[in-house]
């Protein structure tokens, strides 16, 4: 159908002109806006169908909640329509089962946090919920007083974890309540321990650092891998030039040793002997003290620069450690046991792989490291060996001038090889100490020293080392009784301790 609009003034004839005397005339600007009402009617009807058409939005009965959930535990969740989508964020912590189109059964899994949304046919969301998963408190506590005591223990969930607080009566109290936990949570849960121990032990540690020729310690006919004990038995092997306790001495094969120690023997005894016979040389003696279950570090040596390339192609510096290094973390357990995890590290600068970095020469560093948790009484040491360095030598002895000729050179040089090989020797000591009240008992070590008689007869001024010095008090009531001896050969053979 055509429809043709005509503006209203041309309807107009003479013969409304010719009466207009008679009838009113109908003002000019009315038929004006009946026209412009005319044209832009179908454009509004037009604009208001597009709107109609948006994007769909959320039902007016729609669920938009949290929902606490835990483990192992579920709801039953009514959707106001049927739905045809249903998603979960993360199915690891919790998921859902749909009997029916507008039924939802949520349960959880693992504690944690996660979404869950329904959509209806037209894409409409009929429900999102936020789901927190948390673990029953009541059993986890139940469980750690069953398995660790009643004590004051308080736990708090955390969306990844949960959270330990309170007093314990011991460090080993405090870690078994967070292993349990951990194992309670599961795999990948986030357990913070904030138990505090109530009247902390303090442990000192006495530490002998020592590196030992192996060739020299073979031509001496030290065996030290021999020595071993069996209950309060010692049993050693010397060979070579070695010398038997007793009255007697053997040369030549070898000499087998058995003696009888009850735990007061100075296992340091045989460091001093070798380096009596200049075969061990101590790099360090630390002395460290620390509260039970915390960590207690040393460092003797330096740091050297390395040039670091920054992104806008600046060069800074960073400064790396070297030498002698300690970190400990004593646990007094219950039955008066030191749990120690002990990690004794000796480094030191090498031009064996050392490299250029911008005609900047970074030397090496090479390390021997050792990392290990044992359980000993206060006063028992323990030995760590086997860090072995071996350093071949090219000695070449030529005859001034004449050895640098191109072709009779040779003749008048000769070259030679060098074999060593070092060891490093680590004794740990743990002992358990209390602060000292009365600030006379401690004294320096030059205020302890006693004149003494050397071979001549003159006097002479002896210091008490210092590692003494520090363990005075804890030696006082658990000292090592100190092996003497007329010649290191009598004091390997008796202190075979290693």
């Amino acid at each position: 159908m055509l429809l043709i609009l005509q503006h209203p003034c041309h309807a107009l004839n003479w013969r409304a002109i010719a009466n207009k005397v008679t009838r009113p005339a109908v003002p000019r600007y009315l038929g004006h806006l009946l026209c412009a009402l005319i044209v832009t009617f179908p454009l509004g009807v037009a604009a208001q169908n597009k709107q109609d058409k948006g994007p769909p939005h959320a039902a007016s009965n729609s669920i938009n909640a949290t929902l606490t959930l835990s483990s192992s535990l579920g709801e039953t969740v009514h959707l106001p329509a049927p739905a045809t989508t249903i998603f979960v964020a993360d199915p690891t912590i919790a998921d859902f089962q749909a009997p029916s189109s507008k039924t939802i059964f949520v349960f959880g899994k693992k504690s944690g946090r996660t979404s869950l949304f329904a959509l209806d046919g037209n894409g409409e969301p009929l429900a999102e919920l936020r789901i927190v998963v948390t673990q029953p408190i009541g059993d986890l506590r139940a469980m750690l007083r069953e398995q660790v005591g009643d004590y004051p223990i308080r736990v708090n969930y955390t969306p990844r974890g949960a959270i330990l607080s309170g007093t314990a009566p011991d460090a080993e109290v405090a870690d078994t309540a967070k292993r349990v936990t951990e194992q309670y949570l599961g795999d990948g849960a986030q357990v913070v321990n904030n138990i505090k121990v109530a009247g902390s032990l303090q442990v000192n540690l006495s530490v002998r650092v020592a590196e030992v020729s192996r060739s020299a310690m073979k031509s001496l006919g030290v065996n030290l891998s021999a020595f071993g004990q069996i209950g309060n038995f010692k049993v050693g092997v010397l060979s070579g030039s070695a010398a038997s306790a007793g009255s007697g001495s053997t040369q030549g094969g070898g000499t087998a040793e058995i003696g009888f120690d009850n735990g007061a023997v100075n296992v340091s005894a045989v460091l001093d002997a070798l380096a009596k016979e200049h075969i061990a040389s101590v790099l360090a003696e630390p002395n460290l003290t620390a509260m039970s279950g915390e960590k207690a570090s040393f460092l003797a040596g330096g740091e050297f620069p390395i040039p670091v390339l920054q992104e806008n192609r600046q060069v800074s510096v960073e400064f790396r450690h070297f030498g002698v290094s300690l970190e400990f973390v004593p646990t007094v357990l219950s039955n008066n046991q030191i749990n120690i995890h002990v990690t004794p590290e000796v480094s030191e600068l090498s031009t064996q792989g050392a490299v250029q970095i911008n005609g900047i020469s970074v030397p090496a560093v090479s390390t021997r490291r050792a990392d290990t948790v044992v359980e000993l009484a206060s006063g028992q040491s323990f030995a760590i060996g086997g860090l072995i360095r071996r350093n071949v030598n090219n000695d070449v002895r030529a005859f001034p001038w004449l050895g640098e000729l191109p072709i009779l050179g040779p003749l008048f040089r000769s070259t030679s090889f060098q074999k060593e090989e070092s060891e490093l020797v680590i004794l740990v000591t743990p002992y358990i100490v209390r602060p000292g009240s009365n600030p006379n008992q401690m004294s320096a070590p030059t205020e302890r020293a006693a004149p003494a008689l050397n071979g001549g007869g003159a006097p002479t001024n002896s210091v008490t080392s210092p590692r003494e010095t520090a363990l005075l008090s804890v030696r006082a009531r658990q000292a090592p009784r100190a092996v003497s001896a007329s010649s290191s050969n009598s004091v390997i053979q008796r202190c075979c301790v290693l």
